[in-house]
């Protein structure tokens, strides 16, 4: 639990909150954009997406920026520079504090000494890389995995060989254990590793035992953790470090430290599945290959990869297993790389000769399809020009899906008809060419003996529902937020969840976009992963440790309450309030949508988007409005 420090009336505001009073969105913005004014607003075309109308505003009363086109985002001048030059939030600080004027002040000696923990963190799986290599190259107990390695062809010494250093971990249960602490590391550091596994009674021993290990790097080069494949009867047969202060398996792709300046020198990345898929390529030329830790890509990993290409190949088995996990990937990662990649917006002309415009993912994903049973490390070790034609010969996503979809749904039954419709339209809608959407029309319409204007008029009434967002990752728009003193309910709120651990059940349905202020969002994540005050500090950059002791010290006219009823109430009183806040602010941007729509299409483009969203956002603020007036009656009660 966080101690409250002794609130102090005439104490100054935080770094953030002194470089916020001193810039103003308008100008940071128009750095980037070319701004016209509309009204007491202004807009522009959208920097995150390509678009021939404007559909960016900046709102100086507000201090913040929302994108009504394909983006659908929004935020303060911090999330905009975040966004804009794709750096962290310590990153964007230091850039808004020199044009501030504003001299941050250099680490504090607890930084300074969480930055060595971690390296010293490093510096042990550094150790370990290396007795791993060398116990695989050289011992007799590596004998065992050296037969396995030359079996299945795994570059060991040759270029690539080097590079990815795999090793192999002995049997005994504390050899690594001992050759650390003889190196000086604590026993705790190397529990903190994932080195180590702690029991229950407070003893150790090694993690990895008898399993051919994978160093995993980050970007830079630096080994974080491992993979490791069991050589004997071990259980499970694949095991990777737990998630630490060093590594975490949702931000790391296999292969990247070296695949990173290839992947943009070919413009093209490439997907696989294992660990000695990515060494059989990097072995064959192919160093633009890279592999997920064992999970399906997330918003990071597509974070990442849109940093690198916007030409994404996923290699995937041709067996039905296979296909599932395709269909499955492409299922989940649509929204995840629209977020990540951006949109782009197409002009296309309807039937009676009306322009008109929609986004579409500004990525070219495509699928290698395998033959069934072979692996891309099999097939690259028997004949590398296979491989090469099993990737020139990789299939846009979109036909991919619906080909796998049709061969898997009984489609000869209406419900089997709708479902694959369904499941089609969001894929087709990204397809870019008209001509390509007329294709695949005309296919799903054979394949489904349907009529192809039927079949059209369905996918449009789909793609209309009223409660299907054109956000596919289903974050709704982020709010503006007033310059100065909107924030108070978030810093209350935040301070609550911080000093009295107990309230975070009864926080479950408080969300990140509840948090419009970006430090506050920063906190409240943070939080959200740990809730241990030690813990959550130590992850913080010096500047949010800053703004968290700013939180903690700041007088709130109704005061932190003692008693636990209280609490609760106070926290719920919060919810309530910010919930409320959000709705309204989707009403406000429903406004500015409308006359957005009416200036640009006229009355009807206006009306149907009112029908579709005006309900949604009346009866979000109707029952926060009921439960506003249940507890007011409670408390008279």
């Amino acid at each position: 639990m966080f101690a409250r420090a002794a609130p102090q009336p005439s104490q100054h505001m935080s770094t953030i909150s002194d470089i916020k009073e001193r810039i103003d969105i308008v100008s940071v913005v128009s750095e980037y954009v070319q701004l016209t004014k509309a009204g007491k607003n202004y807009k522009g075309l959208c920097p995150f997406h390509s678009e021939k109308h404007g559909s960016f505003f900046v709102f100086p009363d507000r201090q913040s920026w929302h994108c009504f086109g394909a983006c659908g985002t929004g935020g303060d001048a911090f999330s905009f520079v975040m966004k804009k030059e794709n750096v962290d939030f310590k990153e964007a600080l230091t850039l808004l504090a020199a044009r501030a004027g504003i001299t941050l002040e250099r680490e504090s000696a607890s930084s300074t000494e969480r930055s060595e923990e971690k390296e010293r963190l490093l510096s042990a799986v550094e150790v370990a890389a290396e007795f791993y290599r060398t116990l695989l190259l050289t011992s007799d107990a590596g004998s065992g995995a050296r037969d396995y390695v030359t079996r299945r062809r795994i570059p060991l010494e040759s270029e690539a060989g080097s590079a990815f250093r795999v090793g192999y971990s002995p049997s005994g249960w504390t050899t690594l254990k001992e050759l650390l602490l003889g190196r000086g590391y604590t026993e705790q550091e190397l529990v903190d590793t994932g080195l180590l596994v702690q029991r229950e009674d407070g003893g150790t021993y090694d993690r990895f035992r008898d399993r051919l290990m994978f160093p995993v790097f980050e970007p830079s080069g630096k080994v974080i953790g491992f993979g490791a494949r069991a050589l004997g009867d071990l259980e499970p047969k694949y095991l990777n470090s737990p998630q630490s202060r060093i590594f975490d398996k949702s931000h790391v792709l296999y292969g990247i430290h070296r695949a990173r300046s290839a992947a943009r020198r070919k413009d093209r990345i490439i997907l696989v599945e294992g660990y000695t898929d990515v060494l059989q390529a990097h072995e064959h030329g192919w160093d633009n290959v890279v592999a997920p830790m064992g999970t399906s890509l997330t918003e990071h990993h597509a974070s990442a990869l849109s940093r690198i290409t916007k030409n994404i190949y996923l290699a995937l088995d041709g067996d039905a297993a296979g296909q599932a996990a395709a269909m499955k990937t492409i299922r989940e990662t649509t929204g995840r790389f629209r977020d990540a990649f951006g949109q782009r917006q197409v002009e296309e002309y309807g039937p009676r000769g009306k322009q008109t415009s929609r986004s579409v993912l500004d990525a070219d994903i495509r699928i290698i399809i395998l033959p069934a049973g072979r692996d891309p490390d099999e097939i690259l070790a028997e004949s590398p020009d296979e491989w090469a034609q099993l990737v020139d010969h990789a299939v846009p996503y979109v036909d991919f899906y619906v080909d796998t979809l049709l061969q898997s749904e009984d489609t000869s039954t209406a419900r089997g008809k709708r479902s694959v419709i369904a499941a089609c339209e969001p894929i087709i809608s990204e397809l870019e060419d008209s001509m390509d959407r007329s294709r695949f029309y005309s296919r799903l319409g054979r394949a489904l003996k349907i009529p192809e204007r039927e079949l059209m008029a369905e996918l449009a009434r789909i793609d209309n529902r009223p409660l299907r967002g054109k956000n596919v990752a289903g974050k709704g728009p982020r709010a503006p937020r007033g310059r100065t003193g909107s924030s108070s309910i978030e810093d209350y709120c935040l301070c609550l969840l911080l000093t009295h651990p107990t309230l975070r059940e009864r926080a479950a349905n408080l969300e990140r976009e509840h948090f419009e202020t970006t430090e506050n969002r920063q906190l409240f994540e943070a939080w959200q992963q740990d809730d241990d005050a030690d813990k959550l500090r130590s992850s913080l950059d010096a500047p949010l440790v800053e703004h968290l002791d700013f939180l903690l010290s700041k007088p709130f006219p109704p005061g932190i309450p003692n008693d636990e009823e209280t609490q609760q109430r106070a926290l719920d009183e919060c919810i309530l309030r910010l919930q409320e806040r959000q709705a309204k602010r989707h009403q406000f941007l429903m406004e500015i949508t409308l006359e957005r729509e009416r200036q640009e299409q006229g009355l009807d483009a206006e009306l149907a988007t009112l029908d579709q969203r005006g309900l949604a956002s009346n009866e979000r603020l109707h029952q926060i409005f009921l439960q506003r007036d249940r507890r007011t009656r409670d408390k008279r009660g």
